[in-house]
């Protein structure tokens, strides 16, 4: 059995091995598209409602509380919406094969 890989945990003081986002990298078309596609995924993986919020990286505004799971990835609620297609994060090349995103 595979690890499990996780996408969308940024950096904080509690975890500073994550990477920052870094906005605006993808095209409107783009993340509409990959966000799109994430929220197909959603709606087979099991999703976990955790106590208080999570934080934007990007503005510092609370966020959700959610967290989506497969038997391969793991993601924040608030990945798909907020930093792809708001603020066009693009996530890494190993998600996007996962969801079948093909430029």
């Amino acid at each position: 059995m595979r690890e499990q890989r996780i996408e969308g945990y940024w950096y904080s003081k509690y975890s500073p091995e994550y990477p920052m986002p870094i906005a605006n990298i993808l095209s409107d078309k783009e993340a509409e598209e990959i966000y799109n596609l994430i929220r197909k995924k959603e709606e087979n993986a099991n999703k976990v409602l955790y106590r208080g919020w999570s934080c934007s990286r990007i503005t510092g505004e609370s966020l959700g509380n959610a967290e989506y799971s497969t038997n391969e990835w793991s993601w924040p609620g608030d990945f798909s919406e907020h930093y792809v297609l708001k603020h066009k994060v693009k996530p890494t090349d190993d998600f996007l094969k996962y969801i079948g995103y093909k430029k």
